[in-house]
């Protein structure tokens, strides 16, 4: 079940969507090579801003494989990400994606961990309907 499915952060410790239930959450999945993921990231951030880390929990999965993977910190450094970054187990990713491999991709789950929409690829429109979902999921009980 998606509760149980996990992420390992980059500082080795595993985490699962159920630890994080009580808050709304956002899932990313993204890599360094990917201009439309490099485009959500402030918006990301500002979002963690607005809601403050007691609502909204930002992780960003990094999906990038291995070759990608040592760029990760410069990169991180370089937009100033302030949310956790982690590489998510492959069910997730299999669960997530189900057969669309385009990214960015973003889950909004609300803080049963209920999953309210996903989303691929970022532009205005998507921003107004992930705007929408994280609003619904801080809000929800």
């Amino acid at each position: 079940p998606l509760e149980e499915m996990y992420w390992a952060k980059f500082d080795g410790q595993t985490q699962k969507l159920k630890e994080l239930q009580g808050k709304a959450v956002i899932l990313d999945f993204w890599a360094t090579y990917c201009p439309p993921c490099i485009e959500e990231i402030p918006h990301l951030k500002e979002l963690q801003k607005k809601y403050g880390k007691e609502n909204l929990e930002i992780i960003g999965l990094h999906v990038g494989g291995d070759e990608d993977r040592p760029k990760v910190p410069a990169f991180s450094e370089r937009l100033k990400i302030d949310y956790p970054l982690a590489t998510p187990e492959d069910a997730l990713v299999s669960f997530i994606f189900s057969g669309d491999t385009a990214i960015p991709q973003t889950a909004v789950f609300d803080r049963k961990g209920k999953m309210i929409i996903k989303i691929t690829g970022f532009n205005a429109e998507v921003k107004k309907q992930l705007d929408e979902a994280v609003e619904q999921a801080v809000n929800s009980k």
